[in-house]
């Protein structure tokens, strides 16, 4: 069973080697500066994140990301962010960097529209050195180090009240115009996303926050989040996420377990006072890799403003 379960991450980590994905966060909530750069100085004020995940702990290879970003207000109608991560997956990995512009449109009293565009560069590796193969003189095995450095962009809308937030951007945007002229890294792929969320008051120190991520690239069926969170007292956050990915693998060679790919996260996040915010996420995959669990933690510092704002909290998304 241990050889079948090794012959399948291999097949994962081989597919998501076929095209450059995204990296993969699940506390993207309290930060969608990750996935959307028209989210840079939504909140009014300059918020800095850090993350730390790692998925199928445990399995050799396993992949392990860090991002670091800060994003906040230059004005009362422009917000700017930066955004840092770095992505091992087993020999390869990922180093990017990108800063994000977004301009604040009023809508109304209530609603506000953020339009954003993100510019930066990846690092990619694939470390041959790492590599194992029955047949060490084969020419397809590389036994160095594969780089390439390729330039993006990425843009997106955010459209948000106190309550009450939607997103669409998408990633990669050069993906397919400029081509690694080393064929052993990945290349890369647009990747889509759409998302949002309500607050809503349960009672005087509760409040719910359903939401969505729909991911999507076209080459398979959407990946879907389903997220619940509950706040008491504007502190405590207990969260859970449905992730569903069916059929995104189509070859009838892999279980049907597999190709689903879905899994449960369970989250707890603090608000230790109304700056500092700690966070962790634990992933329990509901396939045949449920022996690998995945664990992320996160933590967000808000340093307050003069520039006004229409936001009564910092904290709801």
């Amino acid at each position: 069973m241990k050889t079948i379960i090794n012959m399948i991450v291999l097949v994962l980590i081989a597919a998501s080697g076929y095209a450059q994905q995204d990296p993969q966060f699940n506390q993207y909530i309290f930060n969608e500066l990750v996935i959307n750069p028209a989210y840079a100085g939504t909140k009014g004020v300059v918020n800095a994140n850090a993350i730390y995940t790692t998925q199928w702990a445990g399995f050799s290879g396993s992949p392990t990301t860090q991002t670091v970003s800060v994003e906040g207000p230059a004005t009362e109608n422009v917000g700017l962010g930066l955004h840092i991560v770095n992505d091992q997956i087993g020999a390869q990995s990922q180093q990017s960097i990108f800063g994000s512009y977004a301009y604040h449109l009023k809508l109304s009293d209530k609603f506000k529209l953020s339009l954003g565009l993100a510019a930066g560069a990846s690092y990619y590796t694939v470390d041959g050195t790492k590599l194992i193969t029955e047949n060490p003189s084969d020419p397809a095995i590389p036994t160095y180090k594969a780089t390439s450095l390729q330039f993006d962009s990425k843009t997106g809308l955010f459209l948000y009240s106190d309550r009450f937030f939607a997103g669409a951007s998408v990633s990669d945007l050069l993906a397919n115009v400029f081509k690694s002229s080393n064929l052993l890294v990945a290349a890369q792929t647009r990747q889509y996303f759409l998302t949002s969320g309500y607050v809503f008051d349960l009672s005087k120190k509760f409040k719910l926050k359903p939401s969505f991520l729909v991911k999507q690239d076209f080459n398979a069926p959407s990946n879907i989040d389903i997220n619940v969170f509950l706040l008491y007292n504007d502190r405590f956050w207990l969260g859970i996420t449905e992730r569903t990915g069916a059929r995104i693998f189509q070859s009838s060679d892999l279980q049907s377990s597999v190709r689903s790919a879905d899994a449960l996260v369970f989250m707890i996040d603090f608000n230790m006072n109304d700056r500092l915010r700690v966070g962790y996420a634990y992933t329990y995959s509901t396939s045949v890799l449920n022996a690998y669990p995945g664990s992320e933690f996160s933590l967000g510092y808000s340093i307050p403003n003069k520039i006004p704002t229409k936001m009564s909290s910092i904290r709801y998304f």
